[in-house]
């Protein structure tokens, strides 16, 4: 309520001959406690109203009768001996409280009591209540927004940081604090950068403090050791309209990179599939030619020296035949199989027997040791020869990253869901960089030694058997491919397969 001035007053001032009269000081004092914004009540020595100003009326709706006892008046608490007017008067020191009234409680009244000495009937006491719910209501919903606010930066899915001008970090989001370890607050957001991207950052930092938003990709350091790709977004952040420091946003983008490396992977894949089809067939075709016209000229042949050649080159033929057929079904691993009840330990043992003229050359300069673990049997479904490539694969790699001999660990497992297989080695190893790149086409660390197709196909084979191939190596340690397939029902493992170990021993033997 805003202080207002009768006329009378305005009459009796003019008129006075002074303003430092008693008459005058008297009559403006009581102006001034009528119109006064806040809620005035004076009490006497008996706790007793003695008087209130217009505000009070309007505070709560009606006059409080003169002669009212300060325990009767709407400040007073349930359950207490007194109210804060008897308080104040025992402290004799002036009490500030806050109480809510009103038919929900929701309104805020700030109630201030000071003593004051007197005797007979003056003011014992003197109470000012200001009704504050507009404010509490502004402050709460201040509060409320702020946590909204807080919310949502600490919810979203990037990292925000809000830098000063010299680009240390001024606050974090939770996202953000998670790798504190790295740089805490007050330290340098450079420090998070890889070393490469340090320069670009600095310099997008420098044009967003000069006003512009700006978008680049950056690679960030983890607590781990790791380095992650992240989209990292600038904006200029103001104060009392000037650009007072730098928000950045940072979103990691390393799986969506990843998705799209393995996407490219599949396209080469696919044109190296293509491409093989392509050939294959044609040279299938040139040596059906050539099979035929030999076979035809073997069944002539009248002397002993030129049925051996025929033969020959008929055998070379076949052979080459079933390489082609081979790259076919390179070229067709997407095609629909049935797949049927592998055995792991008979395909690892019968892989070793096909790969052991790989590591006993004579040309080879140190001895490898072969180390088996198995625990029973273990049955999978998948295609028996595809497997076995993988297992080759495994197998001959192991003893390639071995040139001056080590151990060679293969072995087998059964889990919950699924069945597995190793080869592990003690040769050379991997860098991070090399390790996450071995299953790309082309791909390949042996130089001309190598096609870099191996590992490739074999991740081709292991994925349509609805597998996965891990590895994990560490230069100068060796290196662990490990391989998990979805295990076989007992019931299938009885299922009559020609592809079972039982048939492959019989034919072999045949």
């Amino acid at each position: 309520m805003h202080l207002k001035r009768s006329d009378s007053l305005l009459e009796d001032l003019s008129d006075a001959p002074a303003l430092a009269s008693s008459d005058t000081a008297e009559r403006l004092t009581t102006a001034a406690f009528r119109f006064l914004p806040d809620a005035v009540y004076l009490f006497g020595d008996d706790r007793c109203l003695l008087e209130t100003n217009g505000a009070a009326a309007l505070l709560h709706g009606v006059d409080s009768p003169k002669g009212t006892a300060c325990c009767e008046m709407f400040w007073r608490v349930e359950g207490a001996d007194g109210c804060v007017v008897d308080r104040a008067l025992e402290a004799d020191e002036k009490v500030e409280v806050e109480i809510q009234t009103g038919p929900d409680g929701q309104n805020s009244i700030s109630i201030i009591v000071q003593p004051v000495h007197g005797s007979g009937m003056q003011p014992a006491a003197v109470v000012i209540a200001r009704d504050i719910s507009d404010l509490r209501r502004a402050e709460a919903e201040a509060i409320a927004h702020k946590s909204f606010l807080a919310s949502i930066a600490d919810r979203t899915p990037d990292e925000i940081y809000a830098l000063d001008a010299d680009g240390s970090i001024t606050w974090m989001n939770e996202r953000a604090q998670a790798y504190k370890l790295v740089v805490v607050g007050g330290g340098s957001f450079v420090d998070i950068v890889a070393s490469d991207c340090q320069e670009p950052t600095q310099e997008n930092l420098r044009r967003t403090l000069a006003g512009d938003d700006t978008e680049y990709e950056v690679r960030i350091n983890r607590p781990d050791g790791s380095v992650r790709y992240a989209e990292a977004h600038t904006s200029p952040l103001w104060k009392d309209g000037e650009i007072d420091g730098v928000l950045v946003f940072l979103r990691d983008v390393t799986d969506r990179k990843r998705e799209h490396e393995l996407m490219a992977q599949s396209d080469k894949l696919r044109a190296v599939g293509e491409l093989a089809a392509g050939v294959a067939h044609n040279l299938n075709n040139s040596l059906t030619v050539i099979q035929g016209r030999a076979q035809l000229l073997l069944r002539n042949a009248t002397d002993e020296v030129s049925s051996k050649s025929l033969q020959v080159i008929t055998n070379a033929v076949e052979d080459g035949t079933k390489t082609l057929r081979r790259i076919l079904e390179f070229a067709r691993r997407d095609s629909a199989s049935e797949f049927s009840p592998v055995e792991l330990n008979y395909l690892i043992t019968s892989s070793l027997d096909i790969a052991r003229p790989k590591w006993q050359s004579k040309s080879r300069t140190g001895q490898i040791e072969v180390k088996i673990e198995g625990n029973g049997m273990v049955y999978v479904m998948g295609e028996q020869a595809e497997l076995r490539e993988v297992m080759l694969n495994l197998i001959f790699n192991a003893v390639d990253a071995m040139p001056e001999g080590g151990v060679m660990e293969v072995g087998t497992r059964a889990e919950i869901e699924s069945g597995c297989f190793w080869v592990a080695d003690t040769g050379c190893g991997m860098p991070p960089e090399t390790a996450s790149r071995i299953f790309e086409p082309f791909f390949t660390t042996k130089g001309k030694l190598g096609s870099g197709l191996g590992l490739s196909a074999s991740h081709g084979i292991i994925t349509r058997h609805k597998g996965e191939i891990l590895v994990v190596s560490e230069p100068g340690e060796g290196t662990r491919f490990e391989v998990r397939l979805p295990i076989c029902d007992k019931n299938d493992r009885f299922v009559k397969n020609a592809n079972s170990p039982a048939d492959a021993v019989a034919e072999a033997n045949v």
